[in-house]
């Protein structure tokens, strides 16, 4: 297809790469699942929600987390669903489970880390 010479080309690099998300972004909510597996340990998972400073869900985003329980410690990356949702799992013995928020879209954008604005860690303790 030919070019129209009045219209500008835009190619992929000349989008804006900031402004899609109003910040600072902010980690709205954490829910916290258990489930016991057939071996008798139990998973753990935690689901984070991501928004922008208008309250709009935050797809596609890189979210970086850590996941301490009774035994090991882990850090994990995943990205946000179209509903500005990530899951972080972890199986093991009843106990004391912890999550932090460590960074979200590699620091690309402000987020706010501080209640009552953005929660950033989470406890529960697994019987």
């Amino acid at each position: 297809m030919a070019e129209r010479a009045d219209r500008p080309r835009i190619l992929p690099d000349d989008l804006p790469k900031r402004e899609l998300f109003r910040e600072p972004v902010r980690v709205d909510g954490i829910e916290v699942g258990v489930e016991d597996l057939d071996d008798g340990r139990r998973r753990v998972s935690f689901r984070v929600q991501v928004r922008d400073a208008d309250g709009a869900p935050c797809p596609d985003l890189a979210v970086d987390g850590r996941i301490t329980g009774p035994h090991r410690s882990g850090e994990k990356m995943g990205h946000t669903d179209l509903f500005g949702q990530v899951r972080f799992r972890m199986a093991g013995p009843p106990g004391t489970y912890r999550f932090d928020v460590v960074d979200v879209a590699a620091g690309a954008l402000a987020l706010v880390r501080a209640a009552p604005d953005g929660v950033a860690t989470l406890e529960v303790s697994v019987p």
